[in-house]
């Protein structure tokens, strides 16, 4: 890989580098196994032209993702920094679709796609769950204690049930206020993760629709905080982006 950073996005952690053809499950994995810090994924920037790049994302595990909006707001500082493109306000595409994205300095925001939620909640033994997606499956557990529950063994619960064949992001949730969600995420093919964006997408999108938060509101990972809000029917996320 040339040219390439090593680059966070509110606590998600990736290499991030220049596109130059396709790579191979044990390419990742190398890549990966050979890097500073621990990652939760690769991604490569194709440059198309000088407003739009392409997103080329892979999980540590060498899997392919359908979503990682961490990891776009990564590309979107990457490609404006390296001249890929030039304009602050441009389109990452990605699995799922163009995204607009707007780079100002070390905040970067994504337009994102609006998530979808099923009513009818799912029991896990004891808790209570509800479905969600935005191009990856999510499921959703609001808790008491989020920073005291046991993440690697409710996931370990969530897929004994084989309710998701393909496995899903397990996120749990606690609600601090009308502004403010806490939450932690155990992401598939990767672990528990510092943040996830497109689980935050998901839970503010449930929580706001179902009249438990208000607008323009804030999920607080142990990486740091995403701001989100609708805005003329649109939903955006933004938050810091950094290298390490």
């Amino acid at each position: 890989m040339s040219n390439f950073a090593y680059m966070s996005g509110t606590g998600n952690d990736f290499i991030v580098g220049q596109y130059e053809g396709e790579v191979s499950e044990i390419q990742i994995i190398a890549l990966v196994s050979d890097a500073e810090y621990e990652v939760d994924g690769v991604i490569f920037v194709e440059p198309l032209d000088n407003n739009s790049v392409k997103m080329h994302y892979y999980n540590n595990d060498g899997s392919d993702a359908e979503l990682c909006v961490n990891g776009v707001r990564c590309v979107a500082k990457f490609a404006l920094d390296n001249n890929y493109v030039e304009v602050d306000r441009f389109i990452v595409k990605a699995p799922v679709g163009d995204l607009e994205v707007y780079v100002d300095d070390n905040i970067v925001e994504v337009s994102a796609p609006i998530p979808t939620y099923e009513e009818e909640k799912i029991n896990v033994n004891s808790f209570e769950g509800v479905k969600s997606s935005v191009g990856n499956p999510h499921f959703m557990i609001e808790v008491k204690d989020v920073d005291g529950l046991d993440l690697e063994n409710l996931n370990s619960e969530v897929m004994k049930e084989n309710i998701f064949p393909d496995g899903v992001n397990v996120e749990i949730y606690q609600i601090v206020s009308r502004n403010y969600i806490k939450a932690r995420v155990f992401e598939r093919g990767v672990g528990e993760t510092d943040a996830c964006g497109s689980g935050a997408l998901c839970m503010f999108n449930y929580l706001n629709k179902t009249n438990q938060i208000d607008n323009n509101s804030y999920v607080m990972y142990p990486g740091g905080d995403l701001n989100l809000r609708f805005e003329n029917g649109n939903l955006y996320l933004s938050g810091e982006v950094i290298y390490l």
